[in-house]
Order: structure tokens, then sequence, then C-alpha cells
């Protein structure tokens, strides 16, 4: 089996972003019938490395490398694991059930021989994933138990798991010769290993899940060294630089040359977010030509939902266009309102009669009123839409709502610019669809698409900076977003990095918020999450948020958060 190097390169990639660490040269990857790097498996091989370490599970596969049952052990410790470390990662990784499932009924349409053991037990596991009851004997079913390591085991306890089960059930202890191990697998009757024994000298490649996994080296296991461990300089830049060019074929062309990026991150990606990159996308709808393979893939999936995007406005046309009059009347009443004339009193101006008394008996000289107009300065307003994984099946609502904010605004005359943000692969990505002068371009709000992570406390930042040249006095940002931020890349918090998600993400994002607040840009969230990240949103934004139940209350709750705003300009 052929792997093309750049999905090589990818795979590396989605293990890094798992694991958090950028500083090794994966030992093995995985790929599917297609030789596409899988982008589940690579995220769990990453996150075994971040949950367990790299030398004990190193160490576990070591002890039965050269065996003649090796493929057979390592397929079905890797079916542990998987179980494991997806019951320690999925509640910070909302989009890993997501690819977990999907991942299953790929692997359940293939029709496997399920003859062979490890077919027949990697079938059945992903059955259980979907909810599905798999037919096995009961000694089979005994074995699916003893295979589904618990992701409450700290690494001590998985590796005496693992080392139990192949002794328990394959009569394999580390150490002993070929013979030895095949006559103690006759002795116990050895009825599970159903296929031909592998050869010892196995190939780098070879079957695995879907399709491939892919070794450091001819017949290694993870233990195997390659021959570089470590990342030079060279090696880490050809990576970053194919990391670029496939952001940039995937969410666009980046807005800013090299030099002013690179001014960006060492501005922004500092303290909490050092280590990270920044990119600002322009947000585009074509198709590069000359794209292939899993980036063209990718890219094709993102136009197709920009299609659903504007297929489910539409489909719901009347009642959206009515909101959005709603809404429009709304904001314009509290600008009316805002603006208008205020009488007061001067030296000189209009005379008031009923106050001439006041300047012969009181020596009051202002008896005249001239009328003021009250003037906010000029407004403006940036929209930022979470774009990360976790709003997945609600790309349509989200594209749809801050279309709507976007055209009102646009009705009243207020300047407005709308970006999405989210991360992948330590990249926080901002993609712009619309600038302040555009008034022209709200459709262009219906490219918006879900990918990766999201480190909305960077992405907030970087808005902050963007805004810092925004041409009016007054500012606002309206967030669409779950409150759920969650990035691979840790925060760095003084001597330590601790993951970002739950509560360090909430109060880090929450820090960002207030930041924006002392620079006097008011913060309003429209919020699109769940009911258990409420007090993650009351964190983040205070009272300054709103949950939309249904289409009807849209104008009215956004309408309400702007014009209060407005009002405290």
């Amino acid at each position: 089996m052929d792997i093309w190097e750049n999905e090589k390169r990818r795979a590396s990639n989605l293990i890094w972003n798992a694991a958090g660490d950028y500083s090794f040269e994966p030992d093995f990857k995985a790929y599917d019938h297609d030789g596409r790097a899988d982008l589940y498996w690579n995220s769990i091989i990453g996150a075994v490395r971040k949950n367990y370490g790299a030398e004990p599970i190193d160490a576990l596969f070591q002890s039965f490398h050269g065996c003649q049952a090796e493929h057979l052990y390592e397929q079905l410790i890797w079916l542990g694991l998987e179980n494991a470390v997806f019951q320690r990662e999925a509640p910070h990784r909302p989009a890993l059930s997501y690819l977990r499932q999907s991942y299953a009924r790929r692997m359940l349409a293939l029709h496997r021989d399920t003859t062979r053991q490890p077919d027949l037990l990697e079938d059945a596991h992903f059955r259980r994933v979907l909810g599905q009851s798999p037919k096995l004997t009961s000694r089979d079913l005994e074995l699916l138990d003893a295979l589904e390591f618990s992701g409450g085991w700290d690494t001590d306890a998985l590796v005496a798991h693992a080392q139990a089960l192949l002794r328990d059930w394959f009569g394999f202890v580390p150490g002993r010769t070929q013979a030895e191990e095949q006559a103690q697998r006759y002795k116990k009757y050895f009825f599970l290993f159903r296929r031909k024994t592998a050869m010892p000298n196995l190939p780098s490649v070879r079957t695995f899940g879907c399709g491939y996994g892919e070794h450091a080296s001819l017949g290694g296991g993870t233990g195997a060294e390659p021959e570089v461990r470590r990342l030079t300089d060279k090696t880490a830049a050809q990576t970053e630089e194919a990391l670029r060019n496939y952001i940039s074929a995937y969410f666009g062309e980046s807005l800013y040359d090299n030099q002013t990026m690179a001014g960006l991150e060492r501005e922004l990606c500092v303290d909490a977010h050092k280590g990270c990159h920044l990119y600002y996308a322009k947000g585009s709808a074509e198709l590069a030509p000359k794209l292939r393979g899993y980036t063209a893939t990718q890219r094709k999936a993102a136009l197709q939902q920009m299609e659903k995007n504007r297929a489910a406005y539409e489909a719901d046309g009347l009642r959206h266009r009515n909101s959005i009059l709603r809404l429009t009347a709304r904001i314009r009443n509290a600008m009316m309102a805002y603006l208008q004339p205020t009488a007061v009193r001067t030296f000189a101006g209009t005379l008031d009669n009923r106050r001439i008394w006041r300047g012969v008996y009181l020596n009051d000289d202002r008896i005249f009123t001239r009328q003021l107009q009250s003037d906010p300065g000029e407004l403006c307003v940036d929209i930022l839409l979470d774009a990360s994984t976790s709003q997945l099946h609600r790309q349509e609502i989200v594209a749809a709502q801050g279309y709507m904010i976007a055209e009102s605004l646009t009705r009243c005359n207020i300047p407005v610019r709308v970006s999405s943000f989210c991360s992948l692969s330590g990249y926080t990505i901002l993609t712009r669809y619309r600038d302040y002068g555009e008034g022209d371009k709200n459709d262009h709000i219906f490219r918006y698409f879900t990918a990766g992570c999201n480190r909305d406390g960077l992405a907030i930042r970087a808005m902050c900076r963007e805004m810092a040249d925004a041409p009016c006095e007054h500012r606002i940002v309206i967030l669409l977003s779950d409150a759920k931020p969650n990035d691979m890349i840790k925060l760095h918090q003084g001597e330590r990095y601790v993951d970002y998600t739950g509560e360090n993400g909430v109060l880090n994002t929450a820090a960002e918020v207030r930041s924006l607040l002392h620079r006097d840009i008011s913060v309003i969230c429209v919020f699109t999450g769940n009911d258990e990240d409420i007090p993650a949103a009351h964190t983040i934004y205070g009272r300054s948020f709103a949950r939309i139940r249904s289409l009807d209350q849209f104008a009215d709750t956004v309408g309400t958060l702007i014009q209060n705003q407005i009002r405290s300009l």
C-alpha cells in the first residue's frame, strides 16, 4: 500500500494535535482504505499518548514485538486503548462522539470476514458503539468485555490489565520464545486465533481498522525507532508550510502577508496562548481546480454546507424575513431614542421668556436655550460566529442568525463586519465574510461551515486587535457561541500548561471578554449551546447573553440585547 507524503504529514498533524505535543515523530499512524489519514484513529493515537504517556505504551507494544501473533495482539490492544481514551476525552471533546459513530458506521459497512477473530471482535465493539447488540458466543462476549478497557484506570492499571489479558486469554508472557508461546496456545486450546499465524517480519504498512496502520520501520511496532525521533528545524518548517497550505486551500487565502501575520502572532500569541498560531482567511466560495485528495474532499464538503445554509434559510424564508423586519425596527427605534434632541440652557441661543426674571433678579445669564443633538459617535458592530465542530448540527441555524443580525444592522446604516473562528492543529482561524463597508455582501455569511476545535479566548483577543483599527468611536461585538471553549493546544498558566477545556477555557475566555469591556467595547452573546453550558455562559458574558429557543423569539430577544447596549454607549 503506497501512502502519499502529504497524507503522512496530515496523519502526524492529527496525532500532534490530539497529543498536544509537536516535539516527537509518531511511530504509528492510521489510514483509511484509500490511503488517506484517518481522522478518528489518529486522534485516538495522539490522545493515548496524552493520557497515558509514551514510554509505558511503547513498552507494552514492544513486549510482543516479533512474536508470531504480533498483528493479532496489536489490533486487540488498540481496541482496548480506544475504548479507554474515548471515555477520558469525550467529555472535553464533543466532536469525538460524532467521529466515533461515523467511524463505526464505516467499519460495519465494510462487511468484513468475521471468521477472523480480530475482525469479529472489532465488528462487535463498534456495534456496541452504535447501540447495537453483537451476536457472539458467551466466550467471545467475555473476551470483548475484557477488551473494553476502562477510562478510569491509570496508566499502570491499564498496562497491567492488557498484560493479564494477553496472558490469560492467549498464553502470552513477555520474553517467552515463539515455540514456548505456540505450545502454550495449543495447550489452552487456543480457539481464538482463527487465522494463519503472522509472519515474524511484518510489513511496516499492514491492515488496521478500516484501512492500514503504518509503523516507523519494517516490521516495527510502537517501540521501533524511526530514523529521526525529534523534529529538526527543516522538518518543522516543511510541516508548518504543508499545514498552512492545507488551511489556505480549505478556508481560503490569507488576508495578510507573512510579515504581517508574524507580527500579529508575536503580539497576540503570548502568555496564556503561547505556542499558538493565527490565520485570517478570506471566506471564499471557490474550489481550486488543482485541488486533490483529502483537501479537495474537505473543501467540497464545505461548499456543500454553504448550499445547505442557503437552502435552509430559503425553506423558512418568510419567517426569516419577518424577523429581519422586526429586528431592524427594534434597532432603529433604539437609535432614534438615543439621538433625540435635548434642550439645554446656554448664554446664547433662543430666548426663553419664562426665565427672563432670573436675569433681572438673580444675574443668571443662562436665559437662552439651544437644541443639542445627542451624538453617540459612529457605531460599528463585529459579529463573530463560533465555527467549531461542536456547532456541527447547528450550522444552518448559526448561519441564518448571523445573516439576520447583519442584515438588520445594515438596514440601519450601521457598519458591520462578520467573521467566524475555529482552531485546527494549533492555528486559530478567523474567516472574514464581509467587512464594514461591504453592505452588499451579507449573503457571504452563508459560506459559514464548522471544523476543528475552538480557542475562544485567542479568537476574542484577535478580534479585539482588529477592532482597534475600526473607524468608529463606539464598538459592539456580537458572538454566536455555545460557550464551550475547547482546544487541543494547552493553556499556559505560570510555570505549567493545563488543558484548554472546561473551567480553564471558560475562565480564559471570560478574561478576554473583560479585556474588551476595559477597552469600552460592548459584548453580546447569542447563546447557541445546551442547558448544561448556561453557567459557563453566565461566567463569560455576565447578563449580556440570551438563548434563542425559537425563531419567533429571535427578533425580540436579540433586539433587546442590542437596544440595551446602544442605550449604554
